[in-house]
């Protein structure tokens, strides 16, 4: 963490360097850099200083989209939408298969009270199969976008099974047991660059999948954040036959019968194993924060090899 000091003397070091991006002899990959250097500690309103002077309508040349973009997304973080709309929609239509200045379209749209752009772009993202959502739904303000009901008609109609089965120890067409290899890069999991004992994927900044493996490469866990999952994946939940993303205790239990064991986390939350043939399966439910909360909440599965009989931890 860097010290108070520390601090000062970086956004002198920025401020400096901005004077000095905004001095005529600065070339615009300098004044690019600096902004982006800007925003990167939140100072979008220096960034956007710095950039909006050398936005211009031709955005064949590259670097000239690159100045239009970036000033859209401070100028999105300050709160200037309308500017930040008319910004993106120059960079859309200069290069409409680059897919993060349509998603800040996208918001812009929705905040500016232009929904059916809006919910066109979201439906596009949804069409072409991405995974991740972060933006989609973080940019517009997730609690009202996600209210909306022609949104949650469009995740029906685009939803992806994620489909849990421990009976055969398989999640999504992934056993338990695999070699590392041969998992799905469907599944949007991020090979490491070195061996490691786990890959994950994520939605945004936030962690959907851990696969874990042992020292022979095998896959022997799955952990699937169900909260990141169903806020921000195309993801519907698909196990015994109607354990959804919003399944209570009580709903899992009347489908999967009771539970082998249950136990309670330092943080109160409850976890409810079920025993399988060759794996366990952990169900973990946050309490609810209050009594005027009606039902604990479905955190997080863990899918995870069962030792064979006789083995230590059987």
């Amino acid at each position: 963490m860097k010290r108070p000091a520390q601090i000062v003397t970086l956004l002198l070091m920025l401020s400096a360097t901005a004077l000095a991006a905004q001095s005529p002899g600065a070339t615009p990959e300098e004044a690019l850099a600096t902004a982006r250097e800007l925003a990167a500690v939140h100072r979008y309103h220096d960034a956007l200083l710095i950039l909006e002077p050398l936005v211009t309508d031709d955005l064949r040349n590259e670097i000239s989209w690159e100045i239009t973009a970036e000033a859209g997304r401070a100028a999105f973080h300050q709160g200037q939408y309308r500017k930040a709309d008319t910004f993106f929609r120059r960079v859309v239509q200069a290069r409409p298969i680059v897919v993060e200045p349509a998603l800040y379209l996208e918001a812009t749209s929705y905040l500016l009270g232009d929904h059916r752009q809006a919910f066109s772009i979201f439906e596009a993202i949804l069409r072409s199969g991405a995974r991740d959502l972060y933006l989609a739904v973080t940019l517009p303000g997730e609690k009202r976008f996600l209210a909306e009901g022609e949104v949650q008609d469009l995740l029906k109609k685009y939803a992806i099974p994620l489909t849990v089965q421990p009976a055969s120890a398989t999640i999504q067409g992934v056993r338990l047991g695999q070699q590392r290899t041969e998992i799905s890069s469907g599944l949007g999991v991020l090979a490491a660059p070195t061996k490691t004992s786990t890959l994950v994927a994520r939605a945004g900044p936030l962690l959907t999948w851990i696969f874990s493996f042992d020292d022979d490469d095998l896959l022997t866990e799955i952990v699937l954040d169900a909260d990141h999952l169903h806020r921000y994946t195309p993801y519907t939940l698909d196990l015994a036959g109607g354990i959804s993303w919003t399944s209570t205790p009580l709903s899992c239990i009347q489908l999967l019968g009771q539970a082998n064991t249950t136990s309670t986390t330092d943080d109160d939350a409850l976890i409810m194993t079920w025993v399988f043939p060759t794996t366990y399966l952990d169900l973990v439910f946050s309490r609810p924060a209050s009594s005027a909360e009606e039902v604990a909440t479905l955190e997080m599965i863990r899918m995870y090899r069962r030792p064979p009989q006789g083995q230590p931890g059987e």
